[in-house]
């Protein structure tokens, strides 16, 4: 902020904020959110999208039987409501779910049964209010640990691999279905993966077929490998450059904004340990992306993951860390406002950063500075790229020493931008242009205002945030 022998004042224009942007820290939008009413811990969840009424569904893990939705009330939270379906599929863990785009539905299969454990082989769609059971007249038997994912050029749902034997839990099965019309279909392609239990499945728009990665086989070893499906065979693709290290019970959900799959968790098949990486796929190469917040912390694999279509943003919650503790926490994969710091009491109560408008690429940006004193026309928001040190020295830092009593810098306050304010609130607004270099890109910010008389600077600051830069 302003700190005397230090670097002053800089007053320049927002429009430099671009430029200073490129500079910023590489992609990574995993943030955790504030959501409240969460589920209990749990691991082996699954989720997906509930298009007819605009959230993510959530149902199973740790045995049990309980539908959960997720209703983002704004880009940075949402609230969990647990929901009371007049049926309900018995309580299992490790089963798959698919979203149904055209029909507005989800389709789940399978899993292992919570009463003298075996593996399921029933079929329940979500209809938007309630659990409606199928019986098609085949199925691909009972299995658990398989991946699931809606082929939306096929208007199909694709099911691969899994387990089907609980008495010999390493052998994985390598077999294709597809569920249309009510009924599964097997396929036989001229090739297949092979033998997989939980790898990770999504469908990419950019080459119209379902894609597969990882898993774990008969031999518990992990896989690093690539394949898509286009309804008639699979082809393991044969990519240059990095990929991502051998892993089972990682996520794969679709970006469609970037037209994009999202990587991320799982488990080391080998060490067992589990991985907090994230990794993008275009259809022709892996890239690994730097994570904002450390992504998923603390790092998990078997979590329920799904990508809310309505906002185009992937939701995670829960899973298994380390140690196998089950986690109640909720991320989200977009833009994100994190809160951080404390706030500095002025004349007129507390001031605070209130976020308005995501920094999103191609819209507008807005955070507001409240609680000023009424009568003040002009305040300022600091823009910063660390959040650790500023001009040699340690961030945050006390300014009482400056008059500012009580008040702390928490940015390095590279840009420092003039703001009007008007009974009590002054906005600070940018549009981020459609540019994707920024995506991912982290900014601290922090308000300060005059408040004339009130200490011996005649100023006082806000707590700060973190922004990150989201689609």
């Amino acid at each position: 902020m302003v700190h005397a022998g230090r670097k002053g004042l800089l007053l320049l224009p927002r429009t430099i904020v671009a430029t200073v942007a490129i500079a910023a820290a590489s992609p990574g939008q995993w943030g955790p959110v504030a959501a409240s009413t969460p589920p209990s811990a749990r691991s082996g969840a699954f989720a997906g999208y509930d298009a007819a009424n605009g959230r993510v569904l959530l149902f199973g893990g740790n045995f049990g039987n309980e539908t959960w939705s997720y209703q983002a009330a704004s880009y940075q939270g949402g609230v969990w409501t647990q929901l009371q379906p007049a049926n309900v599929p018995p309580a299992r863990t490790r089963a798959a779910m698919a979203t149904d785009v055209p029909q507005g539905r989800l389709v789940l299969y399978g899993g292992t049964g919570a009463t003298s454990p075996t593996t399921l082989d029933d079929t329940w769609i979500w209809t938007g209010s309630d659990w409606q059971q199928l019986a098609p007249t085949s199925t691909p038997g009972g299995r658990d640990r398989h991946a699931m994912a809606y082929d939306l050029t096929r208007d199909t749902v694709v099911l691969f691999g899994g387990r089907n034997n609980l008495l010999q839990p390493q052998q994985a099965l390598a077999d294709t279905f597809e569920f249309a019309n009510g009924t599964w279909t097997p396929v036989v392609s001229p090739h297949t993966p092979p033998g997989l239990a939980e790898p990770a499945m999504a469908y990419l728009p950019s080459l119209a077929q379902v894609v597969l990665f990882g898993g774990v086989d008969s031999n518990g070893l992990g896989s690093d490998q690539t394949w898509a499906f286009d309804g008639s065979d699979w082809t393991q693709l044969a990519l240059t450059g990095p990929r991502p290290p051998a892993r089972y019970g990682a996520r794969l959900e679709a970006n469609l904004a970037r037209s994009v799959l999202v990587l991320v968790g799982g488990r080391d098949a080998t060490t067992l340990a589990i991985v907090n990486d994230t990794w993008e796929f275009d259809g022709v190469a892996w890239r690994e992306i730097a994570n904002v917040y450390g992504g998923l912390y603390p790092p998990r694999a078997e979590f329920a993951c799904a990508h809310d279509l309505g906002r185009d943003r992937l939701v995670v919650f829960g899973g298994s860390n380390a140690t196998g503790f089950a986690q109640a926490d909720t991320y989200e994969f977009g833009a994100h406002f994190q809160p951080f710091g404390l706030t500095c009491t002025g004349s007129a109560g507390a001031v605070q950063l209130v976020p308005v408008a995501p920094p999103r690429l191609a819209n507008v940006c807005r955070v507001d500075v409240v609680n000023l004193p009424p009568a003040v026309p002009l305040a300022a928001f600091a823009i910063g790229l660390s959040r650790q040190q500023w001009a040699g020295g340690s961030l945050p830092f006390l300014l009482t020493g400056l008059g500012l009593t009580g008040c702390r810098a928490y940015t390095s306050a590279e840009l420092i931008v003039p703001l009007l304010a008007s009974n009590g609130v002054a906005s600070w607004t940018f549009p981020f242009p459609n540019q994707a270099s920024l995506l991912g890109n982290a900014y601290h910010v922090q308000g300060l205002s005059l408040d004339p008389g009130w200490n011996p600077a005649g100023l006082v600051t806000s707590n700060a945030a973190t922004l990150v830069v989201g689609y």
